[in-house]
């Protein structure tokens, strides 16, 4: 019995040790996401404020830093949030910044999703129909858009997340991340 009992005490310890570890994976991770977000965010607004052209790709309209392209900011100011938009999804972009999951502004079906770190999405479970969100492209443009409803889907339902009637979609895992906050937007002049 004394032995049953130190094999479960040492995988015990084992599991402890590994969650620990994976906990501070994820919040460096996260500290890095939200550092790196800043640095760009600045070079975006600088580039903006200061109508700097040199650094863009008028192909797309994008500006390349560090080997991404970004399509300018979103801003949400009810959850005190401000970051860059690169221009395409994969999982090593979305550890940087929020990507463009689907769709585009032009065509009133952008999907944009993001990590739920504290310095990405986490808190787009707290918005609320009626809050305001910004995208401000590389060509100085802004877009306003207006929250009309946030919804909870399953990861599986991809199809329901990119085909909906909304000019904007931001979504984010849950905590759990076993389903995903999904915030629906339309777009006001």
């Amino acid at each position: 019995m004394k032995k049953i009992s130190k094999i479960f005490f040492g995988l015990g310890t084992i599991l402890i040790i590994l969650s620990i570890f994976f906990l501070i994976n994820d919040l460096n991770e996260d500290k890095l996401a939200g550092a790196t977000s800043k640095k760009v965010l600045g070079i975006i607004e600088n580039d903006l404020d200061n109508n700097d052209n040199s650094n863009k790709n008028y192909v797309d309209d994008t500006i390349l830093i560090d080997g991404y392209n970004y399509i300018g900011i979103i801003e949400i100011p009810s959850i005190n949030l401000k970051l860059p938009i690169i221009s395409t999804f994969d999982y090593d972009r979305l550890k940087i910044a929020p990507c463009i999951y689907y769709g585009s502004i032009e065509t009133n079906d952008l999907v944009i999703c993001g990590h739920s770190y504290k310095n990405h999405f986490r808190y787009l479970k707290e918005l609320k129909s009626g809050d305001i969100i910004t995208i401000t492209d590389m060509n100085s443009n802004t877009y306003y858009y207006e929250v009309a409803l946030v919804e909870i889907l399953k990861p599986t339902e991809v199809l329901e997340m990119i085909d909906s009637s909304f000019d904007l979609t931001l979504y984010t895992c849950t905590s759990d991340s076993r389903n995903r906050i999904t915030v629906r937007c339309n777009r006001i002049k």
